[in-house]
């Protein structure tokens, strides 16, 4: 496997102002990007995605299933991301659909539900047993991992091999529909509403993000013209705010746009 070791994207985390963490793979050529991937880092709502692999490790096993009807009671409602916080209480719906908020939109009340439903030993026994042995959920709000663990997921969920090709697609697909798309995407040439419109697009992201005050992370996986690539990256700054320019967002998307071109150049 090949391993750069000087980049843009490299250069352009040495001169960022907070701290940055990420890795990035052409998983056509093998060659391969890391900025300080295995240092320990928050993940805000990018762990939902593990928890997404772990749901589907269940259904696998047979002891859940994604037409499950669940209610949304009053007290399953919280505070954050999401939509549910803003529909009417007692709403049924399929867990398949509760997965999906959960990661389309980041809704938080979809995480508890399916956090609760699993059990924080379960999740986390699933993430050990794919091998990422730098994360874990602590409790429903807080979790640790590294870029190198997100890279090693993407690249198996990527390449069809976590835990099984039918989860591997079912959960590119539900990343596929990925509602925030301004990180490292962020300057990429992604049309989201290409297929909606009978065309093919040039290139496709599957992804999860995560954001809350002064930090971002994103986990995604772009494809263009037959080249699959995976990115991964977490990054903190001085701007707390939520506005669409806000400066760690724009930051990750200039790291988005060079690392995509370091591993797709030569």
């Amino acid at each position: 496997m090949k391993v750069a070791h000087s980049s843009r994207s490299i250069d352009i985390a040495k001169g960022w102002s907070g701290d940055v963490v990420f890795a990035g793979r052409n998983l056509s050529t093998g060659r391969t990007i890391r900025w300080q991937a295995e240092k320990s880092t928050a993940t805000a709502s990018c762990i939902k995605l593990q928890i997404l692999v772990a749901l589907m490790s269940e259904v696998e096993k047979g002891t859940q299933s994604l037409e499950r009807l669940i209610t949304v009671n009053a007290t399953d409602i919280v505070s954050g991301s999401g939509v549910l916080k803003h529909l009417s209480s007692g709403l049924t719906m399929s867990l398949r659909d509760l997965a999906t908020l959960m990661i389309i939109l980041s809704d938080n009340s979809a995480t508890h539900i399916v956090i609760d439903l699993l059990g924080l030993d379960t999740i986390n026994n699933v993430v050990s047993e794919i091998g990422l042995t730098s994360t874990r959920l602590l409790n429903r709000f807080d979790a640790v991992s590294t870029a190198e663990d997100f890279l090693t997921m993407l690249t198996a969920i990527a390449e069809g091999r976590l835990i099984s090709a039918r989860v591997s697609q079912s959960i590119r697909e539900i990343m596929s529909r990925q509602f925030y798309i301004d990180l490292l995407p962020r300057k990429l040439s992604f049309n989201p509403y290409a297929k909606d419109r009978g065309t093919h697009p040039e290139l496709t992201v599957a992804g999860k993000t995560g954001f809350v005050s002064g930090f971002r992370g994103d986990a995604v996986i772009v494809e263009r013209r037959g080249i699959t690539i995976v990115m991964t990256a977490f990054a903190s700054g001085d701007d707390l705010s939520f506005l669409p320019d806000n400066a760690v967002a724009r930051f990750m998307g200039d790291l988005g746009e060079a690392l995509f071109a370091d591993l797709t150049s030569g």
